[in-house]
C-alpha cells in the first residue's frame, strides 16, 4: 500500500507541474490539421505525409524502442478551430509537441498559447514573417516570407515586368507576403499600377477582375491559395483578360490546374526549391509510392514529412519528455540535419533558410520554369 501511495503522489506531482504523462508503451504528439473547411484541399496531403514519416520512424525502432503516435485534431481550417484544438492538446492531452496548424493566420492565433504554456509548436507551411517573433518554443521547417517575397520580386524583375498590379488574400499571410514583395520590388525600381487585397473563400471575383482589367497591366502578382487562385484565373480567362500571372508557392499544386483548367496555362511562380537528386528525396518518393500508389506527392508534403522526422530525432535525443528538454534537443538535432527539403538547421528565431526556384504550368502540368 505504501508503494502505491508513493506512486500516486509522483503522478499527481507530475500533473500539477504540467509534465506530460505519456502512455508507457508509446510517445504521443499532437497535430492540428485542416481536414475540413476551405483548406481541406491541403489537409489530406499534409496528414498522409506525416503518417508516412511516422511509419518509417516506427519501423526503425520508434523513439528509443517506444512507438511514436500522432493525435490529429481537425481545425475546420479556421483560427477559432485552431485555438480550440491547441488548447485541447495542451490542457487535456498535455502533449509537449504540437504540429501545425496550416495558414499563417491560424498559426499566429495559436503560437502565443503554445509559448505561454511552454509547448513546442512546429509548422511545415506557415510562412508569415511575424511568426519569427512568436517565441522560443515556436519553430517551422518552412522558410519565412522574407525569402519568398524577395523571390517573387526577383521573378518580376527577371521577366522584365517593371510595372505590375499587386493583389493578395486579406489575411496575415497575404498581407505580410505582399509587404515584403512590395518593399523589394520598389527597391529594384519597379512600380505598382494598383494594389488591393481581397477576401478569401469567395466564389465570385469578377469585381476584382474588372479592377485589374481597367488598368490593362502586362502582369499581375497574385498571392493566393489554391482555391481562390484557381477561381480568379478561371473567371479572368472567361472575361478574356490576357496578361501574365505571377504567383507564389501556396498555389503550386496540381490541384490549381485541376480547378482552373486551361486558365492556369502559362502561370509562372516561385517556390522554395530543393534537389530531387538526393538519397533523402529518393527514399521519400519510394516510400510515398509504396504507401500511396498512384497518388501524386502533395504540395508541402515533403515539409510535413521532414517535420515529423526531425522531431523524432529530437525526441530520441531528449533527456526527458519535458517540453524544455525536447526544445533543447530540437535545436541540437536540427544542426546540420539534411532532410528531403534540405538543411533544417534552426536559427535563433526557429527559422530555416531556403533557396527559391521558379515554376510554370505548361500543357496542363506544373514544371520548373527556366
Amino acid at each position: 500500500m505504501k508503494k502505491i501511495a508513493v506512486a500516486l503522489t509522483v503522478v499527481v506531482l507530475l500533473l500539477c507541474a504540467g509534465w506530460p504523462v505519456l502512455a508507457a508503451d508509446e510517445i504521443e504528439v499532437g497535430a492540428v490539421t485542416p481536414l475540413t473547411g476551405k483548406l481541406s484541399v491541403y489537409g489530406d496531403g499534409f496528414q498522409k505525409a506525416m503518417l508516412l514519416a511516422l511509419d518509417e520512424v516506427n519501423a526503425a525502432g520508434g523513439i528509443n524502442g517506444k512507438p511514436m503516435k500522432i493525435v490529429f485534431e481537425d481545425n475546420n481550417s479556421t483560427s477559432k478551430g485552431s485555438v480550440s484544438a491547441v488548447q485541447k492538446l495542451i490542457t487535456v492531452d498535455k502533449f509537449p509537441v504540437i504540429f501545425g496548424p496550416a495558414a499563417s493566420s491560424n498559426f499566429l492565433a495559436v503560437c502565443p498559447i503554445a509559448q505561454q504554456n511552454e509547448t513546442i509548436l512546429i509548422g511545415a507551411e506557415s510562412a508569415a514573417e511575424s511568426i519569427s517573433k512568436c517565441g522560443s518554443y515556436v519553430f517551422r521547417v518552412f522558410p519565412s516570407d522574407l525569402l519568398q517575397g524577395k523571390g517573387v520580386a526577383e521573378l518580376a524583375e527577371y521577366l522584365n515586368y517593371k510595372e505590375v498590379v499587386l493583389t493578395y488574400i486579406n489575411n496575415d499571410w497575404g498581407v505580410g507576403l505582399a509587404g515584403v514583395f512590395k518593399e523589394n520590388f520598389l527597391k529594384s525600381g519597379g512600380k505598382l499600377i494598383d494594389e488591393f487585397a481581397y477576401d478569401e473563400g469567395k466564389t465570385d471575383y469578377r469585381s476584382e477582375i474588372l479592377r485589374i482589367k481597367k488598368d490593362s497591366p502586362k502582369a499581375v502578382v497574385q498571392l493566393a491559395y489554391i482555391k481562390d487562385g484557381a477561381t480568379i484565373l478561371k473567371q479572368a480567362y472567361e472575361s478574356k483578360v490576357e496578361l501574365q500571372w505571377l504567383m507564389g508557392s501556396a498555389a503550386k499544386s496540381p490541384k490549381l490546374v485541376e480547378l482552373a483548367g486551361v486558365a492556369a496555362e502559362g502561370v509562372i511562380g516561385t517556390y522554395p526549391t530543393f534537389s530531387q537528386d538526393t538519397s533523402q528525396y529518393r527514399a521519400f518518393k519510394e516510400g510515398w509510392d509504396k504507401k500511396y500508389p498512384g497518388q501524386k506527392t502533395p504540395i508541402f508534403g515533403e515539409y510535413n514529412y521532414d517535420m515529423v522526422k526531425l522531431t523524432a530525432e529530437a525526441l530520441k535525443q531528449s533527456k526527458s519528455m519535458s517540453s524544455s528538454d525536447i526544445r533543447s534537443a530540437l535545436m541540437e538535432a536540427s544542426k546540420g540535419y539534411v532532410g528531403v527539403t534540405g538543411d533544417k538547421t534552426f536559427d535563433e528565431n526557429g527559422d530555416v533558410g531556403a533557396t527559391y526556384g521558379r515554376w510554370t504550368v505548361k500543357d496542363g502540368k506544373i514544371i520548373d520554369y527556366k
